[in-house]
């Protein structure tokens, strides 16, 4: 009785401040702003898988297609402001040599298809990852010169698989907001409302995809990082299973003019790579090419006979300080669960978790247990030269080197290091709880459909108030489950929504074929005004 009192307070208190905030905002930027205009180039509408077969049988080339996609990043950027370090120059090159390596016939179809699934097609990374001689400065004027020596993992493992790097994608400071926004490369818009954001941190990525310029790209989700962008701008992602994708060679937390740092750094244990885009099979394409040297046995072509599968959702999760779930997307969650219950002749089963009551408190108290030294971890050494102090004093003149988040983070993180310390078993025993819960919920054969957030893409300076929506994600984080979010639509506004599809460890090539049937009935990527 008296949490729910507590509850309850907590929703009118909060929902109050977040109203007047909204309404304050709405006065701001009165109205709807500037929506991208649609891409209607041919080859702007094909998906990465597609655009590879063409290249490899010769019916398209690689530098046209390259080309097109140069010309609609010039096209948006005005509009969303998302990409970071381009590369059109290198990229045209490349897709030259790869014209000249298809007609020369040099290798067979087949052999292309196994060594180099992706052939000729370009992609973006977010601009945490290390690309080699390119700069890597996580959007912070503190390493505005700094310039990568060596690739990330994965974005090494695209490149061997023939795809062509065409831009790096705009982050948050240091990676450290839900609002993609920063001193190097400024702020970066939502293609479907100029006003609105595309979320963080991956929001560059997102914004970039939605507008028609990527097919494909790689983010980073540490609390939902590619699963809340992709929500708001409503396009396809996955966030795999824990250790699936390598996740090493990103900045933060490592140096991008240092080799890789041994032991990896703990915060990489809530951390996953994983693939962003505008049509779902391009989530298998690229999850077998991420995942090829984990030694983990995952067939991502795996045939899905939806009449065997079970299906659990969830609603919403009650926690204090967390909005209630959109009506759009409480009924993008009922139109999913009514279809695949007729569609395939099963019986959906409704869940609830009071146990994530406190789901919020326990997703910052494990991030303060892997992040022990902010500075360090942030900045990539704990004897840096910065001295957050005087930068925060220097803040108030509007003088300070980082924007004030980071600033907070470094000055303050020692407050809540002191309330969590003696709740460090308790929320280790809750984050078990959880794993435990979710074990008996999911097998083989059953995945659970559920809010991906449950706000529609907010204001910009927003989402400084929605920071507790993060619990809908951020614990398929700590227990390092799977999960693929799927758009669902648009509303009378024209502004995207989705659900995230969440399955057993491993069996991300589940989640990844429901995303896809799901695409098939909903028509998934609807480009922006649309309606």
């Amino acid at each position: 009785m008296k949490k729910t009192f507590l509850y309850w307070i907590f929703q009118i208190f909060f929902g109050c401040i977040r109203f007047l905030w909204h309404c304050i905002l709405s006065l701001k930027y009165g109205g709807k702003g500037k929506v991208v205009s649609p891409a209607t180039k041919p080859l702007l509408l094909k998906s990465a898988t597609q655009l590879a077969r063409e290249i490899r049988n010769g019916k398209i080339k690689s530098e046209e297609v390259v080309q097109a996609y140069i010309e609609r990043i010039l096209e948006v950027e005005p509009y969303i402001n998302a990409t970071g370090e381009r590369c059109f120059e290198d990229a045209l090159t490349k897709a030259r040599e790869v014209d000249s390596l298809v007609v020369s016939g040099n290798h067979s179809k087949e052999f292309l298809l196994k060594e180099k699934p992706l052939l000729g097609v370009p992609f973006s990374v977010k601009h945490q990852f290390m690309v080699k001689d390119l700069p890597c400065t996580s959007g912070c004027k503190l390493f505005e010169n700094l310039i990568a020596v060596r690739d990330a993992p994965a974005v090494a493992m695209m490149k061997k698989a023939g795809a062509i790097l065409i831009t790096t994608t705009n982050i948050p400071e240091l990676t450290t907001d839900l609002e993609t926004n920063n001193e190097l490369y400024g702020r970066t818009k939502n293609p479907y409302d100029a006003n609105r954001t595309s979320g963080g941190t991956s929001g560059g990525e997102a914004a970039l995809i939605a507008a028609g310029g990527s097919v494909l790209g790689l983010g980073t989700d540490s609390l939902g990082s590619v699963r809340i962008p992709a929500h708001f701008t409503g396009i396809f992602s996955h966030k795999p299973t824990r250790d699936l994708v390598s996740n090493e060679g990103c900045f933060p937390p490592e140096s991008p003019d240092k080799p890789p740092k041994l032991p990896k750094p703990d915060i990489y244990k809530i951390v996953s790579t994983g693939p962003m885009c505008r049509y779902a099979e391009d989530l298998v394409i690229s999850m077998r090419i991420l995942s090829f040297n984990n030694g983990i046995k995952t067939n991502f072509d795996k045939q899905v006979d939806f009449r065997k599968i079970k299906v659990r959702y969830l609603k919403e999760i009650r926690s204090p300080g967390v909005p209630p779930v959109h009506k759009d997307i409480a009924n993008a969650l009922k139109k999913a669960v009514y279809y695949l219950e007729n569609h395939y002749n099963i019986t959906a089963e409704e869940v609830k978790m009071p146990l994530l009551y406190d789901a919020m408190r326990c997703i910052m108290g494990t991030l303060h247990r892997y992040v022990k030294n902010p500075k360090e971890t942030l900045l990539g050494s704990k004897d840096s030269d910065f001295n957050e102090k005087k930068d925060f004093l220097k803040s108030f003149i509007g003088k300070s080197v980082l924007n004030f988040t980071n600033l907070a983070i470094l000055n303050f993180s020692f407050i809540s290091e002191w309330y969590m310390h003696d709740k460090v078993s308790y929320y280790e025993k809750m984050s078990e709880d959880w794993s435990t819960e979710f074990n008996k919920l999911l097998d083989e054969n059953t995945v659970l459909l559920m809010p991906t957030s449950p706000v529609i893409a907010p204001y910009h300076s927003e989402s400084t108030l929605l920071i507790p929506i993060v619990c809908y994600s951020g614990i398929f984080n700590i227990t390092g489950l799977p999960v693929t979010h799927c758009p669902m639509g648009l509303t009378k506004k024209g502004l995207p929504y989705g659900i995230q599809i969440v399955g057993r460890a491993n069996n991300d090539a589940l989640t990844i074929a429901c995303a896809i049937e799901l695409e098939k009935a909903f028509g998934g990527w609807k480009s922006p005004g649309e309606l």
